[in-house]
């Protein structure tokens, strides 16, 4: 994309008026809360000796789903598989009664949102230019970003709290920040459902607060069905609406924070003895 793309295209078109923007800010808070309800049914997928197997799950809409459990006990794996981003059979996750393996990539793109734990970058693009990347979905073939794109992406920034940050370049910034302009991605994506793989990891004890604090403002705000792996079982039982607990590429345990979270369970899963206090009706884990 051409680094000048937006100072022309904003002399061609003008900037909105400040009323316009706030109609249309208005209209973007009160989206519908989604309807989506994801269904995992027979789902299995190996890959170098380990196999992920899931029988049956669900993902409740407009709620926050966390994936917990041991390193290499198959989070990221099946946070991929639901994202369509690996070979699955058909007829094993549906999202709203959709196939997901059966849907073509710009459909299944304006359903779900990916967030990695990192992204590569072959070129140094500005944040906005990065952002806008997530209306990729909703353009045609060859087809330049509109104003209306821009302004998407431009508000998608100032939700995550980075207004500013536009013209700078992708190099400059914090892993905290780089964390917050992937979801402004996949804000500007403008799907019903957003997947996030290990948002806190690497981050201090702040940052990661405040991108879980942003993950609630969407599923609040928004109505966004969210699914994301974490590895801090605390963390998982205070921002989760469900877990979902998984080792060895099973699934040993979803449903609500308290029905899921036992030291029995933590210490056959673990390997740890542990002892669970409950703070303002929440479930949390003491070594």
């Amino acid at each position: 994309m051409c680094p000048y793309f937006f100072e022309k295209r904003e002399m061609r078109e003008g900037r909105k008026g400040e009323k316009e923007r706030d109609e249309e800010k208005k209209k973007e808070e009160k989206m519908y809360v989604s309807p989506f309800l994801i269904e995992v049914r027979g789902l299995e997928f190996s890959y170098n000796g380990f196999k992920l197997e899931v029988e049956a799950l669900s993902f409740p809409a407009g709620k926050i789903t966390a994936i917990i459990g041991p390193n290499g006990a198959g989070k990221t794996t099946l946070l991929k598989c639901l994202a369509g981003l690996l070979p699955i059979r058909r007829r094993t996750i549906f999202y709203d009664s959709q196939d997901i393996a059966s849907l073509k990539e710009p459909v299944r793109a304006r359903l779900i949102g990916y967030v990695p734990q990192e992204h590569s970058l072959a070129f140094n693009y500005s944040v906005l230019e990065f952002v806008v990347m997530g209306r990729a979905a909703h353009l045609s073939l060859f087809s330049l970003p509109s104003a209306r794109d821009l302004e998407i992406a431009r508000r998608s920034l100032e939700y995550v709290g980075l207004p500013s940050f536009a013209r700078r370049t992708m190099s400059e910034l914090s892993s905290g920040e780089r964390r917050l302009v992937l979801i402004a991605r996949s804000l500007a994506q403008e799907t019903p459902v957003l997947l996030l793989d290990e948002p806190t990891t690497f981050l201090d004890l702040r940052h990661g607060q405040e991108i879980l604090e942003l993950v609630r403002r969407l599923t609040r705000e928004r109505g966004k069905t969210i699914i994301l792996t974490l590895h801090d079982i605390n963390q998982a039982a205070h921002y989760a609406d469900n877990l979902v607990l998984i080792n060895e590429g099973q699934v040993v345990s979803s449903g609500l924070p308290g029905e899921v979270l036992s030291e029995e369970l933590i210490e056959k899963v673990y390997g740890l003895k542990v002892s669970l206090v409950e703070i303002a009706g929440r479930r949390f884990i003491l070594l």
